[in-house]
């Protein structure tokens, strides 16, 4: 069912899998981690959609207090070149861009759910989650991308 007045939505599971209503994340590790199906990392098609939005459920390995999830978003043209989304601070007529990450903390030791809205503008999109803070016990992660377009 379209929403936001967008005519076309189309929403898959990117990272871990779903079953039924049962969501299964993967370990995250403490750095970008290069794609498979085992890691926090995925390339998808976004062609033809211009608003990404990610479904996430983070939950935090047992005993570990305060760590965070940091997100990369690439996007390309060709799914082999890709391009960091970046920050724009202007002052005084000068815009600075750096290299955009996006960080959330998660709740000691227990789930934690976001959304993440996006507008995005190229062929593909990729993904890359890891893990900070980490003492002795990884979390996991389970991400699903909604594309919205007319």
């Amino acid at each position: 069912m379209p929403g936001l007045n967008y005519t076309t939505t189309q929403t898959n599971v990117i990272i871990g899998s779903k079953e039924g209503s049962t969501r299964t994340g993967v370990t995250l590790e403490s750095t970008y981690q290069a794609e498979s199906t085992t890691v926090a990392t995925k390339s998808f098609k976004i062609a033809g959609f211009s608003k990404l939005n990610l479904d996430v459920l983070y939950t935090m390995g047992a005993t570990e207090t305060s760590n965070s999830v940091e997100i990369k978003i690439e996007q390309s043209p060709d799914n082999t070149n890709w391009y960091q989304l970046v920050n724009d601070s202007t002052s005084a007529g000068t815009s600075t861009l750096t290299a955009r990450e996006f960080t959330i903390v998660g709740v000691n030791a227990d789930d934690k759910e976001f959304s993440l809205p996006l507008d995005i503008s190229d062929q593909y999109c990729r993904v890359s989650f890891k893990e900070t803070g980490v003492a002795s016990n990884k979390g996991t992660l389970y991400a699903e991308a909604t594309l919205l377009g007319q």
